[in-house]
């Protein structure tokens, strides 16, 4: 899963640990 981890790079780590964790 590339986005995600593109997506935390970026710096929004706490806002899509948060947004995907319980999504996945």
């Amino acid at each position: 899963m590339p986005t995600i981890n593109q997506l935390v790079r970026q710096g929004r780590q706490t806002a899509v640990t948060k947004s995907k964790s319980p999504a996945l």
